[in-house]
């Protein structure tokens, strides 16, 4: 079977949308379309490229159609060609929207960066080239457009839960001292931005590593002797990390029955954190 042209794929979604659908929706719903198809029938829904944008997987040349609808639904006329498009193809983008677009721009947007495809590929301004082949092998780990759903709103949930906890470490070196009673030292503003480097980069190994990743329980907060913890909890294994202000980190890691303390440097830690992270992220 041969393939469909992405445009006249984005005429068939625009002018099939109950709901209307906007330039990013539709950039995410061409990715998704191409994933699932690859997934289910081992080839290209179209031969055109997606690139690693900053807001998603997006195909230039539909990018420069529909560049001047800003953030307004999409139109095409009634009669822009779908002639590439057999029954089964529209079948088969019927169900991406059903799917879909029920979902809303920000939460597709957000489905789309904790993919792999994306996030090994993304460099911001670069634009880079999203393999066919890595879109293929990334959805065929899914049965169903259900469950990458339901996987994908878990992988949504816990990087939300990240740019929280980044946004609460961006004033935590202002809590003071006497923040429980008795007085404790406030953790200085290199070492919350030394935890927010960290929460990226797990945060990024997390996705860039594994389609369906275990989302591991996160705990932060300051420690009365100066510095933060992060704690990451799975069923299996426990991983907890002291950043001192002095720039050593304390790293415990409990596995079934045992129990494993590391001190070391922060620029060492930094280094090694794969290790430290290892079944984890």
């Amino acid at each position: 079977m041969s393939s469909s042209d992405i445009h006249e794929v984005a005429n068939y979604l625009i002018r099939e949308s109950q709901i209307g659908i906007t330039h990013r929706e539709l950039q995410k719903l061409l990715y998704f379309s191409q994933g699932f198809y690859l997934a289910q029938y081992g080839e290209p829904l179209f031969s055109e490229n997606m690139d690693a944008w900053q807001h998603g997987p997006v195909n230039s040349s539909i990018w420069g159609r529909f560049r001047q609808y800003g953030y307004n639904c999409l139109d095409v006329a009634e009669d822009a060609s779908t002639a590439t498009l057999n029954d089964s193809k529209k079948q088969f983008l019927a169900g991406i929207l059903s799917s879909f677009l029920v979902l809303g721009q920000s939460n597709l947007i957000d489905m789309s960066h904790t993919d792999y495809p994306w996030e090994r590929n993304y460099i911001q301004g670069r634009n880079n080239l999203i393999e066919k082949d890595l879109i293929h092998e990334y959805f065929n780990n899914f049965d169903s457009k259900e469950q990458y759903i339901e996987i994908s709103k878990e992988k949504v949930e816990f990087s939300r839960l990240i740019a929280k906890r980044k946004s609460y470490l961006s004033s935590l070196d202002q809590i003071g001292d006497d923040w429980i009673s008795g007085g404790a030292a406030a953790p200085t503003k290199e070492i919350c931005i030394a935890c927010k480097k960290f929460l990226h980069t797990f945060e990024r190994d997390l996705f860039a590593k594994h389609a369906a990743p275990n989302i591991p329980k996160l705990l932060l907060g300051p420690i009365p002797t100066g510095g933060v913890g992060i704690e990451l909890h799975l069923e299996d294994k426990n991983i907890y990390l002291h950043f001192h202000n002095n720039s050593q980190v304390e790293v415990s890691i409990e596995v079934a029955d045992s129990f494993n303390e590391y001190d070391i440097s922060l620029e060492e830690f930094s280094e090694e954190v794969g290790m430290f992270l290892e079944g984890v992220a």
